[in-house]
C-alpha cells in the first residue's frame, strides 16, 4: 500500500516538473530565437520481488518486477526552426537555416539565434542586453550611415566591407546549454565539434519563437489531468490505511 502512495507521488511531482516547463514555453512564446523544452521521463529502476518460504517456490525464488513509478531523465532543447518575421530592421537579422550567432560575454563565448542587435555607445554591434557580437575578426564596430548585409554574412558599412558575421554550427545539438538571455553555452562533458553552419543570413528579418502555444496548452490540460488522476489515488490510499489503522486496528 505505500508503494502505491509512493508511485503516484512520483507521478505528481513528474507532472509537476512538467508544468513548468510548459509554463516557461508560453512565457516565451513571442521571444525572439526561443527554443522550446520538453521533460524526458522515465521510471525507476525495476526491482526483483524475491519469495521467501512456502510452497512452489521458483528454484531462483524470483516471483515478478516491481516499478516505484517515474521520475525526470532529462530536459531537451528542440532546435526547429522558428518563423522569420520582416521587421525591415537594418540591424535585424535572422538565419535561415543551421547556425548559430556569436557573442562575447564575461563568461566567454557564447551562441544565440536572436538576431535583434544594435549599436551601442561605442559603434560595437551588440544584442539587446549589450553583450557584443562577433565577426570573423573580432567585435564588430560600425558608423552611422548605410549597413547591408549579404546572405554570407559580409557587412557593408557606407559602401566598406567591414567584417564577416560570425556563424557557426555543431554536430551535436545535445552539447549546447541554456544560459539564459536566450544564450547557449556548450557542456564540455558532452562531445560536440564546431562545424561550418550552412544558413543564410537575411537582414531586415528576426526569427520567431518555435512555440506552438496552441500545443502548449492542450498539453498543459493533459498534465493537469494526469496530475489530478495522481492526486486522487494518492487520497484513496490515504483513505485506506486511515481505516486500516483506526478501525481494523480496534479489532
Amino acid at each position: 500500500m505505500i508503494r502505491g502512495l509512493y508511485t503516484a507521488a512520483s507521478g505528481m511531482l513528474a507532472q509537476t516538473k512538467v508544468m513548468d516547463v510548459l509554463a516557461n514555453n508560453l512565457a516565451n512564446a513571442n521571444t525572439v530565437g526561443y527554443k522550446k523544452d520538453i521533460v524526458v521521463l522515465s521510471s525507476f529502476p525495476n526491482l526483483e520481488t524475491i519469495r521467501e518460504g512456502g510452497d512452489n517456490v521458483p528454484p531462483d525464488r524470483k516471483v515478478g518486477r516491481i516499478e516505484y513509478g517515474v521520475l525526470i531523465d532529462t530536459f531537451h532543447t528542440v532546435f526547429e526552426e522558428g518563423p522569420l518575421m520582416e521587421t525591415t530592421g537594418k540591424l535585424d537579422f535572422a538565419i535561415d537555416g543551421n547556425g548559430f550567432f556569436v557573442v562575447n560575454t564575461p563568461q566567454g563565448e557564447r551562441y544565440t539565434r536572436d538576431g535583434a542587435f544594435t549599436m551601442n555607445a561605442d559603434g560595437y554591434l551588440v544584442t539587446k542586453d549589450g553583450y557584443i557580437v562577433l565577426g570573423e575578426n573580432g567585435p564588430i564596430r560600425l558608423s552611422q550611415g548605410d549597413v547591408s548585409v549579404d546572405e554570407n554574412g559580409n557587412i557593408i558599412n557606407n559602401g566598406q566591407l567591414v567584417d564577416r558575421l560570425r556563424i557557426v554550427d555543431f554536430d551535436n545539438y545535445d552539447a549546447l546549454r541554456k544560459q539564459g538571455d536566450n544564450l547557449f553555452y556548450l557542456d564540455n562533458a558532452v562531445n560536440t565539434q564546431i562545424i561550418p553552419a550552412t544558413g543564410r543570413i537575411k537582414q531586415g528579418f528576426l526569427e520567431g519563437s518555435n512555440v506552438n502555444s496552441v500545443k502548449e496548452m492542450v498539453n498543459m490540460i493533459s498534465v493537469m489531468r494526469n496530475y489530478e488522476s495522481n492526486q486522487k489515488v494518492v487520497t484513496a490510499f490515504d483513505e485506506t490505511l486511515g481505516k486500516a489503522v483506526n478501525e481494523v486496528g480496534r479489532v
